[in-house]
């Protein structure tokens, strides 16, 4: 679900006259399909708000690294590589960050 595909709902009260009985304004109905829609959108929101965090962090390294390489004048050695797994990799020196799927040297 895209969060965009969203369809919010306007909620009303329902409000009844006290002394007529008259029924003022129609509140907004309560049903499994609105509820759904509810959940949908709290769990597409869920879903970007991982991803983008995911997102943050491995820039955030990879700002960290460049930054420390450039004040340390090590700027033609920088690289990054991403791997889904170590398992046909021996690491050696470095960090392997099993979320961003790379390895820090």
């Amino acid at each position: 679900m895209k969060l965009k595909d969203y369809n919010k709902t306007e909620w009303k009260d329902h409000i009844v006259d006290m002394d007529s009985g008259e029924v003022v304004q129609e509140g907004t109905p309560v049903s499994a399909r609105i509820m759904n829609n509810i959940e949908e959108g709290i769990f597409g929101v869920t879903v970007e708000t991982s991803k983008n965090s995911a997102d943050i962090t491995s820039l955030a390294i990879e700002v960290a690294i460049l930054k420390n390489a450039s004040l340390n004048n090590l700027t033609n050695n920088v690289f990054f590589e991403n791997f889904d797994t170590l398992n046909s990799v021996k690491l050696e020196n470095g960090i392997y960050d099993p979320v961003a799927k790379k390895v820090y040297v």
